[in-house]
């Protein structure tokens, strides 16, 4: 924790170091839930533990489940399963390459590769994910798409927040972009409006209720 001084009355309040993420204080909430599509995430190390090295964690991927197809532009990523195959598609168009990776096996995703993983199996994947180097924002923007979720606020078909400011504050967190021309002007207006969302005290709102 931080210590803040207020300039109008000299009293010294306490301010939450946001560079410290939750489970750190409270083991408890190192396993993050999204109730509505089953999915949890259970941090083994966040990037604060390991100085900014690696970030990792423990997964699940439900029959179907699975984000779109996106990159990242400031780290790489590694998916391990455990239990049950998963598919990660690389690349896009006539260069895509669709890789079942088996427990014991390793895909990486280099910085700035198109992919997407997802489960085509008839039953719930388990597997270990790497975010290379950590990315403080990456993590904060799961607390959050969780947590609007658990409190009826996402799409209950997609599972994207279902206000734009927020599903704008979740992408630009996270790092997460998309390809093509379509993907191009997401992109732009995802960043105006975590802009915005940042101005008018929006993403500060998200990070109080999710992550402090």
């Amino acid at each position: 924790m931080e210590r803040k001084t207020s300039t109008s009355t000299g009293n010294t309040m306490l301010k939450r170091d946001r560079r410290v993420p939750p489970g750190v204080l409270d083991s408890a909430r190192r396993t993050i839930c999204n109730k509505r599509f089953g999915e949890i995430v259970t941090w083994d190390k966040y990037g604060y533990e390991t100085n900014g090295a690696e970030a990792v964690a423990t997964a699940s991927c439900l029959p179907g489940g699975g984000p779109p197809l996106h990159y990242h532009t400031t780290y790489a990523e590694r998916f391990q399963p455990i239990d049950g195959d998963l598919s990660v598609m690389l690349g896009d168009g006539a260069k895509q390459t669709h890789i079942v990776v088996k427990p014991g096996e390793a895909v990486d995703v280099p910085i700035g590769a198109k992919h997407r993983f997802f489960n085509e199996s008839d039953k719930e994947v388990k597997f270990r994910g790497w975010v290379l180097p950590a990315h403080a924002g990456f993590e904060q923007s799961l607390y959050i798409l969780y947590g609007l979720n658990n409190d009826g606020l996402g799409d209950p078909k997609t599972g994207l927040p279902s206000s734009l400011l927020h599903t704008a504050v979740v992408a630009n967190l996270g790092d997460m972009r998309f390809p093509g021309l379509a993907g191009g002007m997401t992109n732009y207006f995802v960043k105006i409006l975590a802009w915005y969302a940042r101005w008018t005290g929006v993403e500060e709102e998200l990070l109080k209720k999710y992550w402090d």
